[in-house]
């Protein structure tokens, strides 16, 4: 796979280096924020290893930035901060996994081949297109692309924006809670305290909610989310 990887220690990324390209993977190093946002806006990537303390912008802007210019790819971050709420910062921003300095490299191997497998676009030989009556009137799901067209218009969703609909288009109508979309959607088994699915809602409400009508996702509060589509409202 092709990896886009960032980071500002020279033994470090002598290691990495060395170990994913043993693998097979064809990885180009970045040793500043600035030129990592770059690469990862110019070229499209299977992966993104990224620190966090970068110099010129940090690993999280990076990130945040990448996502808001509709980066896809996936993004496992790489940091000596350890704290449970620097880790929920980073999934809330983007990313997809965390992997906390110092770290044997047979585990950020084996984290990049369990994200890789998990967000790898499907099968050309799988039906990609998914139209059908539950879904809102209008809505084609494109399972390889990971997108949604509606009115002519063709939305690609980040990986967490595409699991986060998929889980809520499966439920819909019922009211799902905050604790359960963190385990459904990012494997966190505890609540953090922070808004990390209150975050990737109100990007999804963004991109697929009309501009003149009521949105998809209701809140409810102080019990969580509830799907409809707005033929049924």
């Amino acid at each position: 796979m092709t990896i886009l990887f960032a980071e500002d220690d020279p033994e470090l990324a002598r290691q990495v280096l060395t170990a994913m390209r043993g693998q097979g993977h064809a990885i180009t190093l970045c040793v500043s924020g600035t030129q990592a946002l770059s690469l990862a806006l110019n070229r499209e990537w299977d992966m993104i290893l990224m620190d966090v303390s970068m110099p010129g912008m940090d690993g999280f802007e990076v990130v945040k930035r990448y996502r808001a210019s509709d980066g896809v790819a996936p993004v496992i971050f790489i940091t000596a901060r350890a704290e449970v709420a620097d880790r929920v910062a980073g999934l809330a921003i983007g990313g997809d996994d965390y992997l906390t300095k110092p770290f044997a490299m047979a585990e950020l191997s084996a984290r990049v081949e369990a994200l890789h497998r998990r967000f790898k676009r499907a099968p050309a030989a799988v039906p990609a297109v998914i139209s059908n009556p539950l879904l809102p009137q209008g809505w084609r799901l494109d399972s390889v692309k990971r997108s949604v067209t509606m009115g002519g218009r063709t939305i690609e969703l980040q990986p967490r924006e595409w699991s986060l609909l998929d889980v809520l288009l499966n439920n819909e109508g019922r009211v799902l809670t905050k604790s359960y979309l963190l385990d459904e959607v990012w494997n966190i088994r505890f609540d953090p305290g922070t808004n990390v699915v209150d975050a990737a809602v109100f990007r999804l409400r963004k991109k697929l909610d009309p501009a003149d009508g009521p949105s998809h996702i209701e809140t409810r509060r102080g019990e969580g989310y509830v799907f409809h589509r707005h033929d049924q409202l």
